[in-house]
């Protein structure tokens, strides 16, 4: 399902030819030997200790599990409905009630996969906070149909299993920060009013010209640069393409939402917000309109903890679009139609205005390339002088057999040196998702700490946390979350 990086003993034996199979966090799928049966299990109200394996039934119940001295809880991803029939009949590990006060970080076990958990994987060791009493290789669960399988598999540590009791749930908290969400933004998630979005985007632009965490380039206008500081955690999404619902999945889980409302945590959408994607969409301008909408609800709301970076499709250029369809010509003819000649003309503003380069103390990225020539932070701030690099950073890929211009190696190590990075900073893109399955890709191209994360596709989708040095990707399935407020799904 997903490329990655080896992130767990079990994906060193996958055989060659399965990578599109495997997914984050020591997951892999059922072609391995075949999972025990175990017994099926009531879930006991009090910690009762694992000596084989057990089977926990796919009925909406959440349990804990104890590994040594480390309690995860298990949740099943219900949609925010709570209708069980809705959902892929997901799990989602987290690490406790920190999951609904903060960023959220997790892992997911989709029907058919298998994670083996242990300290021996260093991001689960990150998502978790795995110390020494939890083995290297401590348990083994599947999920077949949503039913899950759990062994233990060393019986010299402890390893504990228990219903949770209280009525937190991971789809509970969902469902309320999105029923909370329009309070939150003032406003229904529903687009601007013709006559009231001039004046919108006008407000959005003027946050722009003075946005925070930027350097102003030497004619005083927000330079090309964002830096964030080096405590904020950073959540990155990569391009959205108008999936509306994608975003919103992304802002309601866990304690996200909270975390903006706090100012603890910064969103960054890394470009490509607009144009659909998808076969049948493409000549679609209507939801680009929207995205673009609930990005102004998200600045006005959030100046300072969420982001906008440009990407190649910011642009009413005739060389922007997919399959033919000239999607920056239409959408510029959409735009004035509907809203009007000033209104284009600060849409144009809002794009020429956004940042093309993210960094922190110990991470970067942008939207398509590192640039491939030796520069200076300088330029990159002074970027508006700079249409080549711009164009590079925006459109260029990475170099392979069929594109000899891609940047490489070299312009990755150059690209961290400009920003004063570490040798295995990592460097997040986006624009070229390298499956139609995948979401997230680690150490593209054989460079350590060179990351690519996608969040358009309608089956799945995925985030990138940067905190405190550590980089956690995340997978989301997506829902239909529009429909649950402005329907009366949520009533």
């Amino acid at each position: 399902m997903t490329d990655a990086a080896d992130t767990g003993k079990v994906a060193e034996t996958l055989p060659e030819g399965l990578a599109e199979k495997r997914s984050l966090f020591g997951r892999i799928g059922n072609f391995l030997k075949s999972t025990p049966e175990g017994e099926l299990m009531a879930l006991p109200p009090k910690p009762a200790k694992l000596g084989s394996a057990v089977r926990i039934a796919w009925d909406g119940q959440p349990f804990q599990l104890t590994l040594g001295n480390v309690t995860l809880e298990i949740h099943p991803d219900l949609a925010v409905t709570g209708n069980e029939n809705d959902g892929n009949r997901e799990w989602i590990i987290h690490s406790g009630r920190d999951f609904y006060k903060g960023v959220p970080s997790f892992l997911r076990i989709a029907p058919g996969e298998t994670v083996v958990v242990g300290r021996s994987d260093d991001l689960q060791k990150r998502l978790f906070g795995l110390n020494k009493s939890v083995a290297g290789r401590h348990a083994r669960i599947d999920n077949r149909k949503g039913e899950l399988t759990v062994q233990p598999l060393d019986l010299d540590r402890q390893t504990e299993i228990s219903a949770i009791t209280s009525s937190s749930s991971v789809w509970k908290a969902r469902r309320k920060n999105l029923k909370r969400l329009p309070d939150v933004l003032g406003r229904p998630l529903t687009q601007f009013d013709d006559k009231d979005a001039l004046k919108v985007i006008r407000d959005v632009n003027a946050v722009i010209a003075a946005e925070v965490y930027r350097e102003p380039d030497d004619e005083g206008a927000p330079g090309g640069v964002i830096r964030f500081p080096d405590d904020m955690t950073v959540v990155i999404m990569g391009d959205i393409h108008t999936r509306v619902d994608n975003l919103l999945r992304v802002i309601t889980e866990g304690g996200l939402l909270a975390a903006l409302e706090r100012g603890d945590a910064c969103l960054v959408l890394l470009g490509d917000l607009v144009h659909s994607q998808e076969d049948g969409e493409l000549e679609d301008m209507e939801s680009s309109i929207f995205i673009l909408d609930i990005f102004c609800m998200l600045k006005r709301r959030f100046p300072e903890n969420v982001f906008y970076i440009r990407g190649n499709h910011e642009s009413f250029s005739p060389d922007v679009g997919k399959g033919g369809v000239p999607q920056g010509v239409l959408f510029r003819k959409l735009l004035k139609e509907r809203r009007g000649k000033a209104y284009v003309s600060e849409i144009e503003t809002l794009f020429n205005s956004l940042a093309f380069v993210i960094h922190g103390n110990d991470f970067a990225g942008c939207h398509g390339a590192p640039v491939r020539s030796r520069v200076d932070r300088n330029t990159l701030v002074n970027i508006q002088r700079y249409p080549g690099i711009q164009n590079e950073l925006v459109w260029n890929r990475l170099r392979q057999g069929n594109r000899p211009a891609g940047y490489g190696k070299g312009s990755v190590r150059r690209f961290r040196q400009t920003l004063n990075l570490s040798r295995h900073a990592p460097v997040i893109v986006g624009h070229t998702p390298l499956s139609s399955e995948g979401t997230v890709w680690l150490d593209i191209g054989g460079i350590v700490g060179h990351h690519l994360v996608y969040s358009a596709h309608t089956h799945r989708l995925a985030a990138m946390i940067m905190s405190d040095g550590r980089v956690m990707p995340l997978e989301f399935v997506p829902e239909p979350a529009l429909a649950f407020l402005n329907d009366g799904l949520g009533a």
